[in-house]
């Protein structure tokens, strides 16, 4: 997607985990976040911020750690790596509710691989109190729908946020397609910053339809299964 000039200024920066880029994007970021590559379900995300004096701030999962020293904190970060290679991307200032994060789910399907990609539901997450990832069964947050999300949140959302969402995730749909000519359904999470711009922070090739049965309007569901069934 990175080659798409449309889709580039969509998707954060991000590189691969070693102590130098860590400290090249705290310089440049001073918040910055760790993901580990093919990862899933929130886990193993951390936070980085600069506290200045030498001193960061490691959010990871509920757990709050300021450490002295780059060395100690690198080592620190290390120990609550998962066994897998790990991403650096610069902090997203989501947008909040009640000064918690949320993010958004959209279900992008096709019924064949020379069929026409459709949005066929989207949901917002918002994380538990006390958690950076808004994973909604690890950090115990919930499901909302997307239009309440937004109204409800600091999010200086423009009149056509949506109809942006619905084109970036379209495209990136039509993306990935032409390199995985099988795939038929993506799941994107995109952060929207409180400035109101949609961000691609995953695609999922198996996407669990457990928060579209959250919802109390089944309308999204229904579509997506029946996608499904074509």
């Amino acid at each position: 997607m990175v080659k798409h000039e449309f889709l580039r200024e969509y998707l954060p920066a991000t590189k691969l985990f070693s102590p130098d880029m860590l400290w090249r994007y705290v310089e440049d970021y001073e918040k910055v976040m760790l993901k580990p590559s093919g990862g899933g379900g929130g886990a193993g995300i951390i936070q980085l911020t600069d506290k200045g004096n030498d001193r960061y701030l490691v959010h990871a999962g509920s757990t709050k750690r300021v450490v002295e020293g780059r060395e100690k904190t690198v080592s620190y970060v290390k120990s609550l790596f998962r066994p897998k290679q790990y991403l650096l991307q610069p902090l997203i200032s989501l947008g909040r509710i009640d000064g918690r994060p949320f993010d958004v789910r959209v279900m992008v399907q096709r019924s064949g691989k020379k069929s026409p990609w459709t949005v066929t539901g989207w949901v917002a997450k918002l994380a538990g109190p006390g958690y950076v990832v808004t994973n909604v069964a690890r950090s115990r947050g919930k499901v909302l729908p997307l239009h309440t999300a937004i109204r409800l949140s600091n999010v200086e959302a423009s009149d056509d946020l949506l109809d942006e969402i619905r084109h970036v995730t379209l495209e990136a749909a039509d993306t990935l397609g032409k390199a995985y000519p099988t795939l038929r359904e993506v799941g994107f999470d995109l952060g929207i910053d409180i400035e109101g711009k949609p961000w691609i922070i995953e695609a999922n090739f198996r996407p669990s339809l457990s928060l579209f049965r959250k919802l109390k309007d089944q309308t999204f569901y229904k579509q997506i299964i029946a996608m499904r069934k074509k």
